[in-house]
């Protein structure tokens, strides 16, 4: 059972009334609970290693809002305090000693508290210590009585007991709105992201543990694009350095990207929808950059205001930084220019893609043509040969004339180049190249052939606009370079068959490559 055992008065100079004054700082739900938090995650990693001696592995963070009773709750079972940090806590303008954590100014429980509600209270007791203190901050009622001090109350209590407590009642800051409350989870995740993740703090608000997914990063011209960041640069006399990471959205999306800005492991700037996004690098809202780049940057030598939301770096840190971190991932912001679409058309044409479709062509044509290929009823060809060159002669002559155009169009070449091994029957072998391209629109394909037959090279143009919308399909790229295999033996059969001047019949043009077409199919 508690028993107290005495009262301690607390001068919190200057007057308490002064209190009054936090209400109307330019906090934001946020990062005013965050302040508890900060406290709360601090203490633990102050004394990780006393409170590992005594089996206790975290710290666990409970905050809850009564909005019946209009109570904001926040417990943790961190190392709690005794009576000099105690008052320190409580006192105005008494920052700690060691500044190198994240409770370096000393002033977050009383302006959060205050902020919130006009009375509030803090309950804390030290691992490894009988006593318990207790304080209440009525804010109107040390303003009406001008005082300056407040009454510290000790009890006898379990030494195995740790942590503390904070209520703040009479909220004059609303929190109990459905969106207020996702905003304050999802920010609080973001915030302390690295502390959850870490499995070492655990966090629940009203009751809901939260969780931090990281975000997948792209995976594009066979690497991932994820790289860490480690610089220094100089300003005004002094190094900062910045660490970290960069990264490229696998699902992009405005929220998601930017970059979150740490201190001491904790989020300063930064969240979804709040991400730092400086023009320099991002440009507008809209523009692909701003959808798909983000990252993690350490800031840990570089000034932060009280509330621990901002930097303080007007005085052109902040330029100096931008301009240092855009030297850095200029291959990053390149890579995030390119759309979804424009990197899918590139996929398409990517070493992994050509390479599955040689592999399935060449599995058909082993199949297909079995080794050895014998020629089809040549007698039925040869015998039309004459009299449709007779009848044909104008055709014979446009499509001698586009095929000599096509064969001198330019073009970008943009693929390997893929080599099939064909035997076509018991004396001649023909060795077939393709390649895909991205030439002008008015040519699909150029069949380039040696006199004998040994061998043809294609090239394929999935930039033609009536195959462009299709060439991103694997599936109709296998098609089309069948397609485009039966149609260059045709060519090299027909030029076997051909007249004295060089003419050919399109009829039995057209029945080759029906012939080839049936052997190329996938069908037994």
């Amino acid at each position: 059972m508690e028993k107290e055992f005495d009262i301690h008065e607390l001068n919190i100079q200057p007057q308490a009334g002064v209190i009054g004054v936090f209400s109307r700082l330019n906090y934001k739900p946020w990062y005013a609970i965050a302040e508890f938090v900060d406290n709360s995650t601090q203490s633990f990693y102050s004394h990780q290693e006393e409170l590992a001696e005594q089996g206790i592995d975290g710290v666990d963070i409970h905050i809850t809002y009564d909005a019946d009773k209009d109570i904001l709750t926040i417990v943790d079972t961190a190392f709690g305090m005794e009576l000099e940090d105690f008052s320190r806590a409580v006192k105005i303008d008494s920052p700690p000693e060691d500044k190198s954590g994240r409770n370096e100014y000393g002033m977050g429980l009383k302006t959060a508290a205050s902020w919130f509600g006009n009375i509030w209270s803090v309950r804390s007791t030290r691992l490894g210590s009988d006593n318990e203190y207790y304080t209440e901050i009525n804010i109107p009622e040390l303003r009406q009585n001008n005082l300056n001090s407040v009454s510290i109350r000790r009890t006898k209590v379990d030494p195995t007991l740790h942590g503390t407590t904070i209520i703040i009642r009479d909220i004059t800051k609303k929190v109990g709105s459905p969106r207020t409350k996702n905003k304050i989870t999802e920010l609080l995740k973001s915030m302390y992201r690295r502390d959850l993740n870490s499995g070492l703090v655990r966090i629940e608000y009203d009751g809901e543990p939260l969780y931090y997914d990281d975000h997948d990063c792209l995976s594009f011209r066979n690497r991932t694009w994820r790289k860490d960041l480690e610089f220094l640069f100089e300003f005004d006399g002094q190094i900062h350095c910045v660490t970290g990471f960069v990264g490229i959205l696998a699902h992009g999306g405005f929220g998601r990207a930017g970059f979150a800005l740490f201190r001491r492991n904790r989020v300063v700037v930064g969240g979804e929808d709040f991400n730092y996004k400086p023009e320099e690098i991002f440009g507008q809202a809209q523009s692909t950059i701003a959808h798909k780049l983000f990252g993690e940057l350490d800031l840990d030598d570089f000034p932060v205001n009280q509330a621990k939301d901002g930097f303080v770096w007007d005085d052109g840190l902040e330029e100096e930084f931008i301009k240092q971190l855009k030297s850095h991932i200029e291959e990053y912001i390149k890579i995030a220019k390119i759309t979804n679409k424009d990197r899918e058309k590139e996929e398409s044409t990517s070493k992994e893609v050509s390479d599955n479709v040689q592999s399935q062509v060449k599995d058909t044509i082993s199949r297909s043509f079995g080794g050895t290929i014998h020629q089809s009823e040549p007698t039925i060809f040869d015998s039309v040969i004459q009299t449709a060159v007779d009848e044909n002669i104008s055709e014979l002559t446009l499509y001698r004339e586009y095929q000599t155009e096509q064969n001198n169009q330019p073009e970008q070449i943009d693929d390997k180049v893929r080599e099939y091994p064909i035997q076509l029957d018991g004396a001649s072998k023909c060795t077939i190249s393709v390649q895909w391209t991205l030439g002008n629109a008015s040519t699909w394909i150029k069949v380039n052939s040696e006199e004998d037959g040994s061998k043809a090279s294609i090239q394929l143009n999935i930039n033609h606009p009536f195959f462009k919308p299709f060439s991103e399909k694997e599936d109709f790229k296998l098609v089309l370079e069948k397609f485009a295999i039966a149609f260059a033996l045709a060519e090299i059969r027909v030029k076997k068959n051909a007249n004295e001047d060089g003419s050919v019949s399109p009829s039995a043009f057209r029945n080759h490559i029906n012939e080839y077409l049936r052997k190329l199919t996938d069908e037994d």
